[in-house]
């Protein structure tokens, strides 16, 4: 989870080197002037025009963290992690409180899969009594060990996290995942339902909730959720074909064939929709048969 606040530019901070003819003054607002323009593309996603624009402010100031941080952000959404690593590292050397950074760290050693080195700027982080999202460090952290297959430690860095921020819908789906995981399906169900009262969006939750209800063979339940997750995307094609599969099983045949046709017609190459479209053949089959035999 990528962190970013935009930094006031406080006169008098800038270790400018003037140019020819340029009073500091003028130098001072020409870096400003790149480093916000740098910080505009960052938010806009015009991450080329960004770097161009904080590469300009980096050349008019040698001990500016605040550019270095900015960089260290358009490398990493560029995915060249190394020259991310490289920013971040020069921006804590100018500011080793300057928190966010070392959070930005963190995650791009996640994307590079280093999850002990992740873990121990994170772990900086949450010692920083002045940080204001500490919540997002123990998330991170609970990323970290959930790759490390480490769900027990994953568990309790979630449950930090929420304890942190109890809205944190992230953490708290994550902590319902590794639940999940555990075969703690009562708990697991409690915070996928904290996740879509935090969040209505998110649809992910809701379909976790159905899989669970069908697991108690609570059908009813089940499609209830499943429907709200197909409410929320109605392009969501797995809640559709786990529904259609629900309806299949109840003998509800004409709204089985409506779901999984949905996801048919979505995609008919994938995995889901393959097996969707050997569903409608098995149900149409069955449908003919039941046919001649009343006859």
């Amino acid at each position: 989870m990528l962190c970013w606040c935009v930094a006031a530019v406080a006169a008098g901070m800038w270790g400018c080197v003037p140019q020819k003819n340029s009073s500091r003054g003028e130098v001072q607002k020409e870096v400003q002037l790149h480093y916000q323009m740098g910080i505009n593309y960052l938010g806009e996603g015009k991450t080329p025009q960004a770097i161009k624009e904080l590469l300009s402010a980096q050349a008019l100031t040698s001990s500016n963290a605040d550019i270095e941080h900015a960089l260290g952000l358009g490398y990493q959404q560029k995915g060249l992690y190394d020259k991310a690593v490289e920013q971040y590292r020069k921006a804590l050397q100018l500011e080793p409180k300057l928190t966010e950074a070392r959070n930005n760290l963190g995650t791009t050693f996640l994307a590079k899969g280093q999850y002990d080195e992740a873990i121990a700027e994170f772990e900086q982080c949450l010692k920083d009594p002045v940080y204001s999202t500490p919540d997002k460090a123990a998330y991170n952290i609970g990323v970290a060990y959930f790759n490390k297959k480490d769900i027990d430690k994953a568990i309790e860095n979630y449950e930090k996290a929420v304890k942190l921020k109890n809205d944190n819908a992230g953490a708290l789906y994550n902590l319902a995942f590794c639940l999940q995981e555990k075969k703690n399906y009562a708990k697991a169900l409690e915070y996928y339902k904290k996740v879509v009262n935090v969040d209505p969006s998110f649809k992910e939750a809701y379909y976790r909730i159905g899989l669970i209800h069908e697991d108690r063979e609570e059908y009813a339940k089940a499609l209830e959720s499943l429907e709200k997750a197909t409410e929320v995307d109605p392009d969501y094609v797995v809640a559709h074909f786990r529904a259609g599969s629900i309806l299949a099983k109840l003998g509800e045949v004409d709204k089985a064939l409506k779901k999984l046709e949905v996801v048919a017609k979505a995609d008919p190459e994938s995995t889901a929709g393959k097996e969707a479209q050997e569903k409608i053949r098995g149900l149409n089959i069955s449908r003919l048969s039941a046919k001649r035999t009343s006859r």
